[in-house]
């Protein structure tokens, strides 16, 4: 049996009693706060971060298509388009032939259209062609997802339907989950499947459905066309730079009046992540934009959806800003295809023992956060015992050191623990960050040591007395 020193055994007790605390804390914090405890501000600032080692996923295999108002206008249309109009876009789309086309248009109006069999007529022949197509459905009443009834007769022939209702988040709004399959009447017991797990599934593969909603990770490298939509929204001639490009990440993790400081841009958004085909460049081309277009679509996972001034389907991201509703069903779908079954689950701090991952990733956290910045403490408090004038003031220029020197070390240490939640546990983005926020709290008030002085007096005064010797 191995035998530690005295002295090391100390140490380890010491260690032990602030790990214990400041679980005890945190599991305190959560349960008196809530999630919301600072957490939210705190999501925001590291989201760059994970935008950042997302890289740029697998949005090559995905195009978002935009319906914006000079669509519209060139079209002779106004919103709702007639259902002709949706018949000649998906048909000028099926000459790429794209490997899935998801529609974000609710068709459940009852409204009189001659023009309604041709959109049947060509949503059946994408079908036919072999591309996979999906419609939005949106649930009534009577928790059914439904259509009118001309399309309700091809539903599961010509095409599939899928949920697009989206709750934001309670709190700031922002789309940090989204849920994979929506209850209903008349579905198995997940409900009806979500546009981005419909669209995953097109591949051949299949993920496990939980109660748990998947925590998304937004990308933050723009893509190389994907900011045109904004001119509809303002009218001709308006400034197209409403986003940005991202900056170094120091300069995107800095707070927003520091790096306003910097940028000239700063305030602003990133461009939005996936590449971006506008509607009106499908109905006229010259052979070389008819190439261009072949090669972003052929064999790629189309989503189309709307970017229109008078109509409100729109998402707040944590990095993109307001950006159009379907941008979220096209993070979601690219975060599936990078992650699979190892998608990120969001889940609260609790002692669920079905699931334990959320617990360990605490311990882990605390041991992280709260050992190293301690024991370094303890360290350089006893390199600088005061014995003359000189020690003094060296000790004085280190506690003005010491601050901005914990809130780089406490970014670092947030940081790491993103990844160790995001790729080994699969943890959500806003369970990651409630944890690290609420150990560093901790921390940096000195709780975990405050308290373990005050019920264990015997045990850190021994461990004084043993550093100070």
């Amino acid at each position: 049996m191995l035998a530690f020193p005295k002295k090391y055994r100390r140490g380890l007790l010491e260690c032990g009693v602030a790990l214990l605390v400041g679980i005890l804390l945190t599991i305190l914090l959560e349960w008196a706060f809530g999630e919301e405890f600072v957490t939210r501000q705190q999501a925001r600032g590291y989201a760059p971060f994970a935008g950042a080692v997302y890289g740029e996923g697998r949005r090559d295999d995905i195009r978002v298509l935009l319906i914006d108002d000079m669509a519209l206008a060139d079209a002779g249309q106004e919103w709702p388009a007639r259902y002709g109009y949706s018949a000649r876009l998906l048909r000028a789309m099926a000459q790429y032939r794209p490997k899935a086309v998801f529609v974000d248009i609710y068709y459940g109006a009852q409204r009189e259209d001659d023009s309604l069999p041709a959109l049947l007529r060509q949503v059946c022949a994408l079908h036919e062609q072999g591309t996979k197509v999906f419609l939005a459905a949106s649930r009534n009443r009577r928790d059914e997802y439904v259509l009118r009834p001309e399309l309700e007769e091809l539903a599961g022939k010509c095409f599939e339907k899928v949920a697009v209702k989206y709750t934001p988040d309670e709190l700031d709004r922002l789309a940090w989950n989204y849920t994979l399959a929506l209850p209903g009447a008349h579905h198995d017991e997940h409900g009806m499947k979500s546009a981005a797990l419909a669209l995953y599934e097109t591949g051949g593969a299949t993920v496990p459905v939980e109660h748990h909603a998947m925590a998304l990770t937004w990308g933050s490298q723009p893509a190389a066309h994907g900011v045109g939509w904004v001119t509809s929204l303002h009218g001709p001639g308006a400034d197209e730079s409403y986003c940005r490009r991202p900056h170094n990440l120091l300069a995107e993790l800095s707070p927003p009046g520091v790096r306003n400081a910097f940028y000239d841009d700063g305030n602003k958004p990133l461009c939005v992540f996936h590449e971006t085909i506008r509607a009106g460049q499908l109905m006229s081309t010259t052979p070389e934009q008819d190439a261009r277009l072949r090669l972003l679509i052929e064999g790629k996972v189309v989503l189309v959806g709307t970017a229109l001034s008078d109509f409100s389907d729109v998402v707040l991201s944590p990095l993109h800003g307001r950006i159009p509703g379907v941008y979220l069903h096209a993070m979601a779908l690219d975060n599936l295809m990078v992650f699979g079954d190892d998608y990120a689950r969001a889940m609260h701090l609790s002692l669920d023992w079905n699931n334990l991952k959320l617990p360990v990733f605490l311990v882990i956290a605390m041991l992280i956060v709260t050992l190293p910045l301690q024991r370094f403490k303890h360290a350089v408090e006893h390199r600088l015992e005061p014995d003359g004038h000189k020690v003094y003031f060296w000790r004085g220029v280190l506690y003005l050191l010491w601050g901005p020197a914990r809130i780089i070390i406490s970014l670092l240490v947030g940081c790491l623990m993103l990844l160790i939640g995001q790729y080994w546990l699969d943890l959500g983005f806003l369970s990651i960050i409630n944890v690290v926020v609420l150990t560093l709290l901790a921390e940096w008030f000195e709780v975990n040591e405050k308290l373990g002085k005050y019920f264990w007096p015997k045990l850190t005064e021994k461990g004084e007395k043993h550093v100070s010797h």
